[in-house]
């Protein structure tokens, strides 16, 4: 979501979050974070995967192959997904000899519908707000799959508030774009459809509002939360 990189080099940015929001570049060319940034995407890879003596935390879910050795066997995880804009995310185990260890799934806490499969056999409970568990004997060319079903959900800016909400599809937050402080119905933003792989529509009496993830904004105007 991030400004691209300027001629000189300067990349830092600010992004509003009030009705008439918009990425716009820092006014100082080198301020504090312009290292972190950078940090930052590089460092995305660090928090994918953990580890300990019985086995593999998956934390992220994004396209990675992951290599390691389990009781001095060589294992290799290998995780294929176009995650958040689909639902399923595919696991293939390679191991050289099978191997016992525990593959646990970050279940987020919007994903009460989460389901589980091994080489096409439910794997036991995908609790949300969790670490799913599949502690098994792991041999070459296991599949795992994950179902994180995405539904559009409502999520209110505090509680003292409950009619300024944001539009969310499982962990996307869907900003209306062309900003301004715009007043939705509840049925309206819940039934907005997907027309592109980045872009929502969401019908309304007067007109189409577009919504889209802030990965996909880039100099239009934007807003977050809408008045119900």
């Amino acid at each position: 979501g991030a400004k691209p990189l300027a001629p000189d080099g300067h990349a830092s940015y600010y992004s509003d979050y009030n009705p008439d929001g918009q990425k716009v570049y820092f006014r100082d060319k080198w301020p504090c974070c312009s290292g972190t940034l950078t940090q930052i995407a590089a460092d995305y890879r660090i928090s994918a995967y953990l580890r300990d003596p019985r086995g593999v935390y998956v934390n992220l879910y994004i396209p990675s192959t992951l290599k390691w050795r389990q009781h001095g066997t060589g294992i290799t995880l290998r995780q294929t997904t176009s995650y958040p804009f689909e639902e399923k995310i595919t696991f293939e185990v390679h191991a050289t000899k099978p191997t016992p260890f525990a593959l646990r799934l970050r279940i987020p806490a919007w994903a009460h519908d989460a389901r589980i499969t091994v080489n096409g056999k439910h794997a036991g409970p995908a609790k949300a707000g969790t670490f799913a568990i599949i502690d098994r004997t792991w041999s070459a060319n296991d599949r795992i799959e994950l179902t994180l079903p995405l539904t559009n959900r409502l999520e209110q800016i505090d509680p003292e508030t409950p009619g300024t909400v944001a539009l969310v599809r499982g962990p996307l937050v869907l900003f209306l774009i062309g900003g301004g402080q715009q007043k939705l119905t509840e049925k309206s933003l819940l039934a907005a459809e997907r027309t592109a792989p980045t872009e929502w529509l969401a019908h309304t009496p007067t007109g189409d509002i577009h919504l889209r993830p802030f990965t996909a904004i880039q100099d239009e105007k934007y807003s977050t939360y809408v008045q119900l």
